[in-house]
């Protein structure tokens, strides 16, 4: 029974031996007006960036930063479609003409130090966009969240913050990037009509000649 009993708290105690700090978007401030693009934008993260990232900070218990592919793709997309027809996930193959929009971010729990007196969340790296595969902007890019988090599951605030900076840093540049094909006009679209009033019956009847 002691046995038993023993390798219950240890099989209870692993459960606990790594802290969970998930990510998501938060409401994103309006953009300044942007220039409309012609062609849809698809977004490619990074393969080194995985869903779920996880640290140890000068030999602290393991952090794990959840979701952060899909929101980065989320906060993008936020960003970005004003600018864009669409925007999106980027498939295998680009659609000619279309733009792609690479994304590599690496994300840091960062220790207290002279920025305040609790943990922060840190993202550094790089966006290119191409089109038909020539490469035609790009930036590094680095945000660092309020330092008054707790090390743990409140350090996913902090990071949620920062991705949300860096993706509409990257709004602000590509909806300022010029357009250099004219979008193609879009069609309103159709209007049914039908009669407001009945026509009265003698309007319905047909004019007879007068007889001299």
């Amino acid at each position: 029974m002691r046995a038993t009993l023993g390798g219950l708290l240890v099989w209870l105690g692993g459960c606990d031996l790594e802290h969970h700090a998930p990510l998501h978007t938060a409401e994103l401030p309006p953009l300044a007006p942007s220039v409309l693009h012609a062609n849809k934008l698809w977004i490619a993260i990074a393969d080194e960036m995985p869903e779920s990232a996880c640290v140890a900070p000068e030999d602290r218990r393991l952090l794990c930063f959840e979701h952060l592919r899909s929101t980065v793709q989320s906060a993008l997309a936020r960003s970005l479609w004003m600018s864009f027809p669409g925007v999106a996930a980027a498939p295998r193959v680009i659609p000619t003409g279309d733009y792609l929009l690479r994304v590599d971010l690496l994300l840091e729990a960062l220790p207290p130090d002279a920025k305040g007196p609790g943990w922060s969340a840190g993202v550094k790296g790089t966006w290119r966009l191409e089109r038909d595969g020539q490469l035609l902007d790009g930036q590094g890019v680095a945000s660092r969240s309020r330092a008054d988090f707790a090390y743990g599951a409140p350090l996913g605030a902090g990071a949620s913050e920062v991705i949300d900076a860096i993706a509409v840093r990257i709004g602000m540049s590509l909806g300022a990037f010029p357009e250099s094909r004219m979008p193609p006009p879009v069609p309103l679209p159709e209007v049914a009509t039908s009669p407001l009033f009945e026509a009265s019956p003698a309007a319905r009847m047909p004019l007879e000649s007068s007889k001299l």
